[in-house]
């Protein structure tokens, strides 16, 4: 036999006998964040696995028939509730093709078991806790705080529910915010509980009596009251899956980082590609729209703007995801995105995934996209406007510092003064402010009637800034549909007309600079620098973290800047309900 045909013979056995080893393999999802398992080899530590990585791998496991089940590593595995939420959704889709899924949790709350109440068995390690408090908001109010620096605010508030300056106007809960955070709050209550309910075959009096008495649960605990099904670790998922597949798993492959792996594998899972493996796919571009709307900070709208108008050009890109996490900023802003958003849907398919936040300005970019996504934990709509002025109540008097101004014009000296303005604003030139704020305001319904194909009155119902969950959005018609990033990569395929199991390129916007990959890929090299600017504002951080956090200073600091301008924002201090 000529040494051809042996490589020839070697090759179809391999062909052959691969398929054969590889049946019956469990895949070990380990979502664990990397930070915590410390840097390696010096400098290098692997990379953390995006979002989106992890719902394509979800979605291609459920693909792969050599992968009977996940083991779902969340032992120390932190997120937004939104993102859990799109996870247990991908892994509902997982178990549709008959597949198991094994949840193995440490210290977990409310979010992180309900994202485990999607497996089929739970397994809890021995030294673990559970803490079922349910959710709550809390709010901040520094008005008390202000008044003693001698620091004055004016809120320009000409909308209902637009309680972005409470924070610094009142001390407590307003009616309106009762209202609707109340009812954002009962919503993702009620669906978190029907979750549970139908996960853990629970009736509405065991979901009472553990929430509202029990709450807090040692492993031995949460085992004795049918949380969890099993205690331990490695052998305890390997005894769950014994189980109930009726054999011994012995092959199994990891998704994240080996050193952390419960199951101890080091052989990473390697998804069979789809699609063929000739021509160029096309690419469907997910673009980040991510914090404030600035145009520089934030999501830097203006360069982000541009970017969208690049990839409407661009003909492999068949279709755009917007993931939009925002609670507004900028009018300005949040119109330059929805302008270009409207460019690019004239060209190709624009889809909005709503991630935590899209709302008052976030909400603004999307209206224009052909279809808006929400989670049932996203928060969104606020369309409205606010504005603030800050000045001058006695501040510079305690400081010992004097000011004097000339002028020619009435209200010249507005924005004189030696920090802040020197003076609050009279009654004829708030009249002025509250006519711009509002024309601004008609100018945000307009774009959301146009976008949305509603009409004023509808829109109006829906706005004077009050804020939605992703259920009463859709009821209101402000969002298409329930769904997260894989749902809107879905639709896009679906309206860009891509074949079902035809293979995609993912491409991920904006780019990443070269510095910040460096960072990223070298986390030594990132907490250096961490070192070296706490070093040298070691002092000043901890003054604000001992007075005022970051946060709120940045948020004064951005509210000072923007004195007397229209703002479509939401209220510090909701933007993450816990």
């Amino acid at each position: 036999m000529t040494i051809y045909r042996k490589f020839l013979l070697l090759g179809v056995y391999c062909l052959i006998a691969i398929p054969l080893f590889s049946q019956n393999v469990f895949l070990e999802l380990n979502l664990n964040n990397q930070t915590a398992h410390g840097i390696r080899g010096g400098f290098r530590s692997p990379a953390p696995r995006s979002h989106l990585e992890i719902l394509r791998t979800i979605e291609r496991a459920g693909r792969d028939n050599n992968i009977r089940g996940i083991i779902l590593n969340i032992s120390a595995f932190d997120s937004s509730r939104e993102n859990m939420w799109e996870l247990r959704s991908a892994l509902e889709q997982f178990k549709s093709g008959g597949k198991k899924i094994y949840a193995f949790i440490s210290n977990a709350d409310m979010g992180l078991y309900t994202l485990a109440s999607i497996a089929d068995k739970i397994i809890m390690d021995e030294q673990g806790s559970l803490r079922l408090f349910g959710y709550a908001f809390g709010r901040g109010y520094v008005q008390h705080s202000l008044e003693k620096l001698g620091i004055g605010v004016r809120e320009l508030r000409y909308n209902q529910y637009k309680s972005a300056m409470e924070t610094f106007t009142r001390d407590s809960f307003s009616q309106a915010d009762l209202r609707q955070f109340g009812e954002y709050l009962d919503d993702i209550f009620n669906y978190t509980r029907n979750t549970l309910k139908q996960a853990r075959s629970w009736s509405d009096e065991e979901f009472e009596t553990i929430i509202n008495h029990e709450f807090l649960f040692s492993a031995q605990g949460a085992l004795g009251r049918g949380l969890v099904d099993r205690l331990g670790r490695r052998d305890a998922i390997i005894e769950a899956i014994k189980e109930l597949e009726n054999k011994e798993a012995k092959r199994f492959v990891v998704f994240g980082d080996p050193a952390s792996s419960i199951m101890k594998t080091s052989t990473a899972y390697r998804p069979p590609r789809t699609g063929g493996f000739f021509g160029r796919p096309p690419a469907i571009a997910i673009v980040y729209a991510s914090g404030q709307t600035d145009m520089v900070r934030g999501m830097a709208a203006r360069s982000l703007a541009q970017t969208i108008r690049e990839l409407a050009g661009r003909r492999r890109v068949k279709a755009i995801v917007l993931r939009i996490d925002s609670p507004g900023g900028s009018a300005e802003a949040a119109d330059y995105l929805a302008e270009a958003v409207r460019y690019a849907q004239q060209k190709k398919p624009v889809v909005v995934s709503m991630g935590r936040q899209a709302a008052s300005g976030g909400y603004w970019a999307a209206v224009h996209a052909n279809h808006i996504t929400a989670t049932p934990y996203t928060l969104t709509g606020s369309i409205g406007v606010i504005g603030s002025w800050f000045f001058d109540q006695g501040m510079n008097n305690r400081l010992g510092i004097t000011h004097d101004v000339i002028q020619r014009g009435a209200s010249a000296d507005l924005f004189t003064g030696f920090i802040l303005p020197r003076r609050d604003l009279r009654p004829e030139e708030e009249a002025r402010f509250q006519s711009y704020i509002l024309d601004i305001y008609r100018v945000f319904i307009s774009r959301v009637a146009e976008g949305r194909g509603m009409s004023i009155e509808d829109v109006e119902a829906a706005a004077q800034g009050r804020v939605f969950s992703g259920q009463r959005a859709l009821e209101a018609g402000l969002v298409d549909s329930i769904g997260g990033l894989w749902d809107a990569i879905s639709i896009a395929r679906n309206l860009a007309g891509i074949p079902e199991g035809k293979r995609v390129i993912y491409s991920k916007y904006p780019r990443l600079n070269f510095m910040d990959r460096l960072l990223r890929r070298f986390p030594a090299i990132a907490a250096f620098f961490g070192l070296q600017a706490a070093g040298n504002h070691g002092a000043a951080a901890f003054f604000t973290d001992f007075f005022f956090s970051e946060p709120l200073l940045a948020d004064i600091r951005y509210r000072i800047e923007r004195n007397g301008q229209a703002m479509p924002i939401l209220p510090l201090g909701i933007q993450k309900p816990r």
